[in-house]
């Protein structure tokens, strides 16, 4: 396979699957895009390569021998540090945290696990994942891969700036108020805040119960797609996990979005410089021409909203 920054994590399991590469090249490759984006935006939290590799080479032994067909098979991905990890501490970006390591993986990391999907890096995050821009004063600031001058957003920075930068497909992170949406936007690559109670956040740094949410950072609409199907669905070990049935949303990226309604407060986006207005106009229109319905919507008051979302938070 060639450009392996570009391809998607369900292109490079399938590719693993198939043995057109191994794993092993793969997270390889990875590693190495991954230090150099650390080196241009402070992305890692702890770079784990030597576990990764054997990892790696243990789940090509297994497709070797026709024993694994997951789809995640062999893909390398990092991911917020603030998942319970057995055996490991997770930093919260923080200097304050656990002082014990962990005595079982987050269910989500747990579920990457069974889905075949090994991990090489703990990554940057706003200091307890409270923060819209990426600047930690404890462990650094992340910078933005696209200009190291800007901010990557957060709290998740260092998922979307690695995704940006093609060191990994795709990454989790968190959203009580932003923080998979922000950075993702920041670093010009895609997102998904679930519905909350959508995702498990048992073993999840905890910072507003009401609001909190895990979800993931990608390059490709399709990995959302892929990598919400794998970490969906109800978990015991946390009782505002839903049990909703997990469709295959894979298997409806076709679908249509005719009839489909986005409500637009131009008060609102009339606020947002004329650069972001332009991009929003455009995607509108593109989504515009595919079927969706643009409709008028009013919140005529944000600033009581912004501060009932704090008080909730807190």
């Amino acid at each position: 396979m060639k450009d392996l920054d570009q391809a998607s994590a369900r292109a490079l399991a399938k590719a693993i699957r198939k043995q057109k590469i191994s794993s092993v090249e793969v997270t390889k490759a990875a590693i190495e895009r991954l230090t150099a984006c650390h080196e241009l935006t402070h992305c890692i939290v702890g770079l784990e390569a030597d576990a990764a590799l054997k990892a790696a080479k243990a789940i090509d032994a297994e497709i070797d021998k026709g024993k694994h067909k997951q789809p995640l098979d062999g893909v390398p991905l990092a991911h917020k540090d603030m998942f319970d990890r057995k055996g490991k501490i997770a930093s919260w970006g923080a200097k304050i945290h656990l002082d014990k390591p962990a005595k079982h993986d987050a269910t989500v990391i747990a579920r990457f696990k069974d889905a075949g999907a090994l991990q090489i890096a703990t990554l940057h995050l706003t200091e307890f994942a409270f923060g819209p821009t990426g600047h930690n004063y404890v462990a650094g600031h992340a910078r933005n891969p696209w200009d190291p001058t800007r901010i990557t957003g957060g709290s998740s920075a260092g998922t979307a700036a690695a995704v940006a930068y093609g060191a990994i497909p795709a990454g989790l992170g968190s959203d009580t108020g932003g923080s998979l949406r922000l950075p993702a936007a920041c670093c010009g690559v895609t997102s998904i805040k679930p519905t909350w109670g959508r995702v498990s956040r048992a073993g999840a740094m905890p910072l507003s119960p009401a609001l909190d949410t895990i979800g993931v950072i990608a390059r490709h609409v399709e990995d959302l797609a892929l990598v919400l199907r794998v970490i969906a669905g109800r978990d015991k070990a946390d009782a505002a996990s839903g049990d909703v049935k997990v469709p295959d949303y894979v298997d409806h990226l076709e679908d249509s979005i005719k009839g489909v309604k986005l409500g637009l407060d131009q008060a609102v986006i009339s606020q947002a410089s004329a650069p972001v207005q332009k991009m929003l106009e455009s995607v509108t229109g593109i989504l515009a021409g595919l079927g969706l319905k643009k409709v008028h919507a009013t919140f005529p008051d944000w600033q009581t909203l912004d501060h009932m979302t704090q008080l909730v938070q807190m």
